[in-house]
């Protein structure tokens, strides 16, 4: 496993594999590992802010800022911060497994 949530390394590398890009800011990201600047981190976000959190369907890959800026937030709610509003992150900015998502899930 590389993540402490139970998620399968291969459905966690599938997600790392579709999300290259911060699927919030589009950020190009790196690997903690790297030691690279830190809000640029590749993370895994929970698309669901409350557990469970072992379903891969409901996980993305997104920036350490994105990741802190959101916290436990509905990401709808979180788009009207002042965080996204300055980075113009909303509904039509992000990328498609977020917006599918937030259809499915948050009515």
């Amino acid at each position: 496993m590389n993540n402490n949530y139970g998620l399968p390394d291969d459905k966690v590398d599938q997600v790392r594999a579709r999300d290259k890009d911060c699927v919030y800011c589009h950020k190009i990201m790196t690997d903690p590992k790297d030691r690279g600047n830190r809000t640029d981190w590749a993370t895994i976000e929970h698309l669901n802010n409350m557990p469970p959190w072992d379903n891969a369907i409901t996980i993305a890959i997104c920036c350490f800022s994105c990741n802190a800026s959101r916290g436990n937030k509905n990401i709808s709610d979180w788009f009207k911060t002042q965080y996204c509003v300055e980075r113009n992150i909303n509904l039509n900015t992000v990328a498609e497994p977020v917006r599918e998502y937030i259809k499915k899930y948050e009515k």
